[in-house]
Formats: structure tokens, C-alpha cells, sequence
């Protein structure tokens, strides 16, 4: 804290003041120290230079001048004293004087001038002598240690400045002493706490160093310091996004070659299914592959959700409704032992967002709280519309302020830990055993909510349960209304260009047994050559985006720029291939799909205008 300035009218009376005592002293003093009698009035000078300044310094000389040439004038031994003595008297004392304010004036200016300096330093600062005593802190100091500056002074650095392992919590060596010994800049090591005053303990940077006065005489010794724990947490944060995005990248790789695959098999089990009559015992095993592709391709949908890579299609939805319609799969979901309460009021409000990843943010979050809950429990799920307000609630969620529908999922499991708490939604990580969790499920419920502008806080405690709150924005649009659905057959004639052969037979096959005519290429180059020959009967062409030598989309802005009206359906495992505005909603077909999803999408390209 800055001192307060001092008015020269209050140093002014109190260079009065002082000569005045010290006139008094010498009149009562003189039998005494009648040739010493200029020093009590020197005294005064130098206790006002001090206290107030130069000014106060000036008007003290004066006043003790005067003074002065007052009482030896009117000596009373030997009578009066002749005026060239007192006058030389004066003009010597005045000197003397003046020398005294110059000097201590200007040392006490150096003094508050680096006092302010230490004072408004960002770090903390503790200034010792050549033993280790503390002689000076600075604001920042006094608040780390928890010792005020007055109290402090006087005091060992070591009984101030207490530092510790963070680890093992051992006494660290404090650096001044090693600095001071050394006459060298020490710092302390990695890892070091300070424990303040009330036992707090803080991780901290130190650095410890000599004071020399000009001929390099070691006067004391200067400590900064500054606390790191804000800093570590926002490099911890930093490390943590960056593992993020880096197995993100990974992900979206991965989910978007396995949709190729996953596209192939579950497609030709489909054909392969309905060619099957119900009686046949082969039915049962087509049945197996389909379902074991679904689960494949829930596992790809984890992997994108939680790397946000899955290019999400929001629609207007009652959440209450959404949660009320999934009652009875919950109720399976958690089974017998587990009693589930569902609160959701009508009117709660409604949100945008994608309604099979609000369900697979549903079932996640439930399947976490039964796991939590071996010999059964309550799981309550709470849909209500809440308004958050400018303060600390919306800061701590992460939220800007305003209006918002809630889901809070509360089970009576056994809990969570601290440190479980912090590495909830990182991916991979299961407190489960071996091979009872993939540690996807709550990444994905992560990489959701935040995909639909939300958030989401957990409070759990270990075998006081868990509380999982989700906030979404609150929309007022209506719910949109379901479109009808196109006929699949057709008779057009459509150009397929993949580099996946299995991908392009499947698709070949679907659309060939639907009445469509179609013309076959592997990649651009050859896409081109075939759309010059049968350019006159093409109506829509329907291209992979990620293929070797020319992309999807480029092929799709060479055939644009030849026909403008042609119809174009992008297709792609990879969701990252969506972004950049090169392919409209409408026009965007998400690998793996079955064939009823592409016979529709197929007929409503055609049938809507759709062109690129």
C-alpha cells in the first residue's frame, strides 16, 4: 500500500516544533553543554529531513538559526557576544545545516523511491541483512507468508519464508544462506512450497540473491518469489487439450476408415437379410452380423462424439418428452434392483440439439450410474428450465448468463473421488477393471454437450453418490415437424465415384435393385472421363469425398462448372469433410448408412433440387 502523502504545512509545524525543543532544551542544558548547545538544533534539522522532507529540513534551519543567534546574543557570560561571532555563528550553523537536509533528504528520497519500487513489483519480495533478518516486505510477500510487514521485521527468513518438498513435505534449505555464502543468484529447487502463516501451502518460483553495496560488500540479501499454481493449473489444462485434440485426430482417422468397413458389412447383411425369408436358419446368424455392426458403429459414433469430429444434426426437441419416450429402455437399461425416478414437468422448455446424441448422452450417463450402484440404489433423472444469472453460479459452469433446460442424473452409487472427479472425461480412462469399460462413455457425453453449446458439472463424493447436471441453452422455436418420407425406387441415372470397391458395389447393388441406372468410376479423373460420355443422361452424381488424387468435393466443383444444375450427394466416414461449406446440409450422406438411408437420401436429392 502506497504511503499517504504528508501535508508540507503538518512538516512545517513540526520543524517548528522540534527547533522549539531543542531551544528549550538549550536553555535549560547551556550551564551544561553551552559549546555542544548547536548540536541539539542539528538534531531537530536532521528529524525533520527525516520525518517530512527537504522543506520541513529548510524551515527547521531557519527557525534554529534564529534561535541560535537568539541565545548567544544574549549571552550571559561575558557579556553580550559580538556580532561578527554570532553572525559567523549563524552562517556556519547554516551551513552545517544545509549539508545535513542535502544529504538526508536525498537518502531519504533513494529510500521511498525504492521502497515504491519493491512495493509495486508483480512478485513477491523479502529484503534480509547479512544474518538472514527480515528488514523489508513487500505487499505481495506480506500476503503469500501471512506476515504483515511490522511483525515480520526482526524475525529469521527462515521463521518467515518456511519452504517444503511438495512431495515429501520435508523442510527445503532455504537459498538466501547459499546465496549470501556463495555471493551468487541461487534458486530453489523444482517442486517447492511455501507454508504460509496459517499452514497453507502454495507451489512457488524462488530466487535468492546478494545485495553489494559500491565496493561489492555483501550489505543483505533480496528473495523473490511468485506463486505458480495458477500458472501449473493452466499448463496442466494445456497439456490436457493438447492430449485431447492429439487423440481427437486419431479418432476421426480411425472412425472414418471404420465406417467404410462398417458401411460394406452392415449393408450387405441388410440385403442379404431381406433375400432371407423369416423361416430360413440363416436368418438368425444375418441377424447377429447386423446387430454386431450396430454396435461397431456405436463405438465409432463414441469415438467422434468425444473428439468432436461427428457433425451433428440439431432439430428443435422437447427434452422432457425425449427423456419421458426413453422410460421404458432405461428401465431395462438399470434393471430390477435399481429404482428409477423420472421428474420432468411439462413446459420445462426446449432445446436444439440431436436427438440420438441427447439418447446416447441419456443411456451413457445411466449405464454409469448402475455401474456405480452393484446392489441396487435410486437413479433420479430431472429435467427442469433454470435461468442463469450474471455471478459466480454461471461463471462456475462455464456458461454465459441466460435462459436454459437442466437434466440432472443422480444416482445413490458409490461415488467418486477427488482425483477420479478430475480425469472423469478424459478418453480411455475407466476406473473400472479390465475389460468392464472402454472409458468412452463419459468422453462422449463430454464431446456432445459441449458440441450442442452446453455444459456439463458432476458432484460426487466417495460413497455419497454422484449428481450429473447438463445445461443446454433454452430455444423458444417450435419443435420441428417430421418430414415425409420419399419414395426409394427410381429410374434415374446416377454416377457413382468411390475408391472403395466394396463400398461401391454395395451401393452399386442397392440402387440397381431399385430401378436406378448406374455408371461406375474409382476415383476423379475417371469420373470426369465418364461424365463426358454419357453427360446427356447423368441426373445427380453421388461421390465419396477423401479419395486419392482428386477429393470429392474439387470433383464436384469441376462438374458444377461444366453443368450447373447438376445434382451432386457427397458421402464420407470421415465428419471432419462436412465443414467448410462446400456441401450443404441436405446434400451429405454420413458413412456407414444402410440401404433404406440411402435409397431416401438418394430420392430426396432428386426429388428437392438439391444442386451444387
Amino acid at each position: 500500500m502506497p504511503a499517504r502523502a504528508r501535508s508540507p504545512l503538518n512538516g512545517s509545524v513540526f520543524a517548528l516544533a522540534a527547533a522549539a525543543v531543542a531551544a528549550l532544551a538549550s536553555v535549560l542544558l547551556r550551564p551544561y553543554i553551552e559549546s555542544t548547545i548547536s548540536l541539539l538544533f542539528l538534531a531537530a534539522v536532521l528529524l525533520s529531513v527525516w520525518r517530512h522532507g527537504r522543506a520541513a529540513g529548510i524551515v527547521a534551519s531557519v527557525a534554529s538559526t534564529a534561535a541560535i543567534v537568539l541565545l548567544f546574543a544574549n549571552s550571559n557570560s561575558g557579556g553580550p557576544e559580538p556580532p561578527a561571532a554570532t553572525i559567523g555563528r549563524a552562517v556556519a550553523f547554516l551551513a552545517v545545516a544545509a549539508v545535513i537536509t542535502w544529504l538526508t533528504s536525498d537518502s531519504r528520497e533513494n529510500r521511498r523511491l525504492m521502497e515504491a519500487t519493491l512495493n509495486s513489483i508483480g512478485d513477491a519480495v523479502m529484503v534480509t541483512d547479512r544474518e538472514g533478518i527480515v528488514t523489508f516486505l513487500n505487499p505481495i510477500a506480506e500476503t503469500l507468508t501471512g506476515w504483515p510487514r511490522k511483525e515480520a521485521r526482526g524475525k529469521a527468513a527462515t521463521e518467515v519464508l518456511k519452504l517444503v518438498d511438495e512431495r515429501s513435505h520435508e523442510t527445503v534449505e532455504n537459498p538466501l544462506f547459499k546465496a549470501l555464502r556463495e555471493r551468487a543468484t541461487v534458486a530453489a529447487p523444482e517442486r517447492t512450497a511455501l507454508v504460509s502463516r496459517n499452514g497453507a501451502e502454495s507451489p512457488i518460483e524462488l530466487s535468492a540473491s546478494p545485495v553489494r553495496n559500491e565496493s561489492s560488500s555483501v550489505r543483505g540479501g533480496i528473495l523473490v518469489f511468485r506463486d505458480i499454481g495458477k500458472r501449473r493449473q493452466l499448463e496442466e489444462w494445456a497439456t490436457h487439450a493438447e492430449k485431447m485434440e492429439a487423440v481427437g485426430r486419431l479418432a476421426r482417422g480411425v472412425a472414418g476408415d471404420f465406417n467404410n468397413v462398417l458401411t460394406v458389412i452392415g449393408g450387405f447383411a441388410e440385403l442379404l437379410r431381406a433375400e432371407a425369408p423369416p423361416s430360413s436358419p440363416l436368418r438368425r446368424f444375418v441377424d447377429e452380423i447386423i446387430y454386431a455392426g450396430e454396435r461397431a458403429t456405436t463405438l465409432t459414433r463414441h469415438l467422434l462424439a468425444f473428439s468432436r469430429g461427428s457433425t451433428a444434426q440439431p432439430r428443435v426437441l422437447d427434452l422432457c418428452a425425449l427423456v419421458t419416450g426413453m422410460e421404458p429402455l432405461l428401465r431395462r437399461l438399470v434393471g430390477g434392483d435399481i429404482e428409477l425416478i423420472l421428474l420432468n414437468p411439462r413446459g420445462a422448455g426446449r432445446v436444439k440439439a440431436d436427438p440420438a446424441q441427447l439418447e446416447q448422452v441419456i443411456v451413457n450417463l445411466a449405464t454409469n450410474a448402475r455401474d456405480a450402484m452393484p446392489q441396487g440404489g435410486k437413479l433420479v433423472i430431472e429435467v427442469a428450465s433454470v435461468d442463469l444469472e450474471e455471478g459466480a453460479s454461471s461463471k462456475n459452469i462455464g456458461l454465459p448468463p441466460g435462459p436454459y433446460v437442466m437434466m440432472a442424473m443422480s444416482d445413490t452409487g458409490i461415488g467418486m473421488d477427488a482425483e477420479t472427479r478430475s480425469r472423469l472425461f478424459e478418453p480411455f480412462f475407466t476406473s473400472k477393471g479390465p475389460g468392464a469399460g472402454s472409458g468412452l462413455g463419459l468422453a462422449t457425453v463430454y464431446g456432445i454437450v459441449k458440441q450442442s453449446e452446453g455444459a456439463i458439472t458432476v458432484y460426487s463424493q466417495s460413497g455419497c453418490g454422484s449428481i450429473f447436471e447438463i445445461y443446454l441453452p433454452r430455444v423458444k422455436e417450435p419443435p420441428a415437424a417430421a418430414a415425409p418420407r420419399p419414395s426409394a425406387k427410381g429410374s434415374e441415372t446416377i454416377l457413382l465415384v468411390d475408391d472403395e470397391d466394396g463400398v461401391r458395389k454395395l451401393v452399386h447393388a442397392v440402387l440397381k435393385s431399385n430401378g436406378y441406372d448406374v455408371l461406375e468410376a474409382s476415383n476423379g479423373n475417371l469420373a470426369l472421363a465418364a461424365y463426358e460420355k454419357n453427360a446427356h443422361k447423368i441426373d445427380m452424381v453421388l461421390t465419396d469425398v477423401v479419395m486419392p488424387q482428386m477429393t470429392g468435393f474439387e470433383l464436384g466443383a469441376q462438374l458444377s462448372g461444366r453443368a450447373p444444375g447438376l445434382k451432386i450427394l457427397y458421402m464420407s466416414g470421415f465428419r471432419d469433410n462436412t465443414s467448410g461449406g462446400e456441401a450443404g446440409e441436405k446434400a451429405f450422406l454420413h458413412k456407414p448408412f444402410t440401404p433404406d438411408v440411402l435409397l431416401a437420401k438418394v430420392r430426396e436429392i432428386l426429388d428437392g433440387g438439391q444442386v451444387q
